[in-house]
């Protein structure tokens, strides 16, 4: 008489079925965890530039309302005369690596008030830099308006005309829309510790990062952080033959006007 013995294997198609539907979980479900990465990383930046507001205006509470120094230092080293909020022109691959620039207060008068260098860093932005075939962690992806607290020689890249806010109290009822403080920045684009936004005319001083789902994370004077979704195409390409030329020409474009409506006003104001 023949026995029947219980079929423990599984079939081709009973296997092949398991595996549809394993893939068809994974494909619900990782746009899902992929917006929820993407989500703890724009977290952290924003978390990152509240500290970096937090200090810009506990520096200026300490220092009898006058704002960061800003602006550049053309010399290397920097001459530490001209102390600024942070040092280092990341054109220059040496500075995109050299944390004491940051951190040590005879270069940054940030220094004293944060000594994080994780901080200064988009999660976003690219992790390393190559100096002399070395890889090295990059070390800044934030800038600060280069209309906030500007010190020395102005770049006459930059209008003229414009104000230029010394102390936290001036700026106050006159930048209705909010005043740019920090953004962080196209990681091609960026360079000296300011941002540039080109006041007279429709072209890129330094392109805004976009990567945080094509927009940019920013602080402003209030010390409040939001990140602002770019609308032009071109802001979002983010093309420039040259970035450290500083003068990509992009007509017409509503990114532009909504920076400088938040970077400045006329000094007749």
């Amino acid at each position: 008489m023949r026995t029947q013995h219980n079929r423990l294997a599984f079939s081709l198609i009973e296997l092949l079925v398991v595996i549809a539907i394993i893939a068809i979980l994974a494909a619900l479900l990782l746009p899902s965890l992929a917006r929820a990465k993407a989500a703890a990383k724009r977290i952290r930046c924003t978390d990152n530039e509240k500290q970096l507001a937090a200090c810009w205006v506990m520096y200026s509470t300490d220092n009898a309302d006058w704002l960061p120094a800003n602006g550049y230092n053309d010399r290397d080293p920097p001459d530490p005369r001209l102390h600024l909020w942070v040092q280092g022109c990341m054109y220059y691959p040496e500075d995109q690596t050299n944390v004491s620039y940051i951190l040590d207060p005879k270069w940054a008068q940030f220094a004293s008030y944060l000594q994080t260098i994780g901080v200064y860093t988009c999660p976003t932005d690219r992790s390393t830099v190559m100096v002399n075939r070395q890889t090295y962690p990059r070390i800044r992806s934030y800038a600060l308006n280069a209309y906030a607290g500007w010190t020395g020689p102005w770049d006459t890249r930059l209008a003229s005309g414009y104000k230029v806010f010394k102390k936290l109290t001036e700026i106050g009822p006159k930048m209705p829309s909010g005043f740019l403080t920090f953004i962080d920045v196209n990681p091609d684009s960026i360079c000296w510790p300011y941002f540039g936004v080109q006041m007279t005319r429709d072209s890129f001083f330094n392109f805004p990062n976009v990567s945080h789902n094509y927009g940019s994370v920013l602080a402003f004077a209030d010390a409040h952080v939001e990140r602002h979704r770019w609308q032009d195409p071109r802001t979002i390409r983010a093309y420039s033959p040259d970035y450290h030329r500083h003068d990509d020409s992009s007509p017409g474009n509503v990114d532009l006007a909504w920076l400088r409506a938040r970077t400045t006003i006329p000094a007749s104001q």
